[in-house]
């Protein structure tokens, strides 16, 4: 919802959360290791940690996925 179907944050609740698009440097740069963090256990007051919702291998998964979103 945030990240929008593409992973740019184009949406309105991504723009004004400032939420970046998956094709940001700084996620670009991001290792699978701190994508996978981020998503298990959320970051700043926006993203909300998925751990208990998702398994590990299911972030895992969410993780290769955003990067065929990067190309």
């Amino acid at each position: 919802m945030c990240h929008g179907t593409d992973g740019l944050a184009a949406s309105n609740i991504g723009k004004a959360m400032k939420i970046p698009s998956f094709k940001d440097p700084t996620v670009m740069e991001s290792t699978d290791a701190q994508l996978f963090a981020t998503v298990k256990n959320g970051k700043g007051n926006n993203m909300k940690p998925y751990a208990g919702k998702l398994t590990d291998d299911q972030i895992k998964t969410v993780v290769a996925y955003l990067r065929t979103l990067q190309k």
